[in-house]
């Protein structure tokens, strides 16, 4: 086809005759509108530092910090919630109050205490003081170890239980080469069982001899602890003295150990000499209940040293 004028059209290469070797290859149109521009992310917010992140020394005490008082207010909830579940619990076999009373004590009445038990022979008196009240002047109770040496405490029975068990350890692997971990155990467990058939011995004799005493089982305790304090310095002389001199000191520390028990178990197994019970033939039986207590000792003694 041609125009007018003549001249040939001109059509696209593409519609050119097929003598041509090969069409060229297509191309995408370039568009005229202006590019978008793309926006950057804002910025996230800083992350609070890790353990790894730290460097700088005012970080590093801020963590600690941090750390310390998370730990501490974790022991505090744990502290509350363990004694909100003695109380809840243990008070209703053993009274607290009651239990603090045997604890009162200082220096100068325990180094007065073990003299006491192991030369008992020329003290005076063996009554216990009573407490007073300041208003009316009645009987509230009898007064503290630390303000009454005849008062029984549980402070020196639980240290010399210790020592004991501790010393029988020594004397297990100095004398004999044979001790174990086990001997600690062994000894403690022997030592709370033969205290609590001792107990339980007193208290049954005590229930048929009709003996109405208001001693708490605390005091029980405590006298039948005392016996360690002879143990104790019967063991220590078995480590640097030969055998008949431990003999010796074993027999005398369990009769100044029986005799303390006659002086001071007298007030609870014995009435005073102004009650008619001292007509009856029933006080002789308590003379003699009293008498096999102390002798007790003896065979217990024997029995926690070997």
């Amino acid at each position: 086809m041609y125009h007018q004028n003549g001249s040939q059209p001109n059509y696209p290469k593409y519609y050119q005759t097929p003598n041509s070797v090969s069409p060229p290859p297509l191309q995408h149109p370039i568009p005229t509108h202006p590019p978008i521009q793309m926006q950057e992310p804002p910025a996230a917010s800083p992350s609070p530092p890790t353990q790894h992140q730290i460097q700088g020394p005012q970080d590093l005490w801020a963590f600690n910090d941090a750390t310390t008082q998370m730990g501490m207010q974790f022991g505090r909830t744990a502290m509350m919630a363990g004694s909100e579940y003695m109380e809840k619990n243990i008070n209703r076999y053993v009274s607290f109050p009651a239990l603090k009373f045997y604890f009162k004590v200082n220096n100068s009445y325990v180094a007065n205490k073990i003299r006491l038990l192991l030369f008992p022979w020329r003290h005076r008196p063996w009554s216990r003081l009573v407490k007073r009240s300041e208003q009316n002047g009645q009987m509230e109770g009898f007064k503290p170890p630390r303000d009454d040496i005849n008062s029984p405490d549980l402070y020196i029975p639980a240290m010399a239980l210790v020592t004991y068990v501790l010393l029988t350890g020594i004397v297990a692997g100095t004398q004999r080469n044979e001790f174990h971990p086990e001997v600690l155990g062994v000894n403690a467990t022997s030592a709370f069982l033969l205290m609590l058939l001792e107990l339980i011995f007193i208290k049954v004799g005590c229930y048929l001899l009709n003996i109405t005493s208001e001693t708490q089982i605390f005091d029980l305790l405590a006298y039948s602890g005392y016996k360690f304090i002879g143990i104790i310095v019967t063991l220590i002389i078995s480590l640097i003295a030969p055998f008949w001199l431990v003999v010796g000191t074993f027999f005398y520390t369990a009769f100044a150990n029986g005799f303390f028990l006659l002086r001071s178990l007298r007030h609870i197994m014995l009435p005073d000499s102004t009650t008619t019970v001292n007509f009856f033939p029933q006080r002789k039986r308590r003379i003699h209940f009293l008498f096999l207590v102390a002798s007790l000792q003896v065979v217990l003694m024997y029995l926690l040293i070997k």
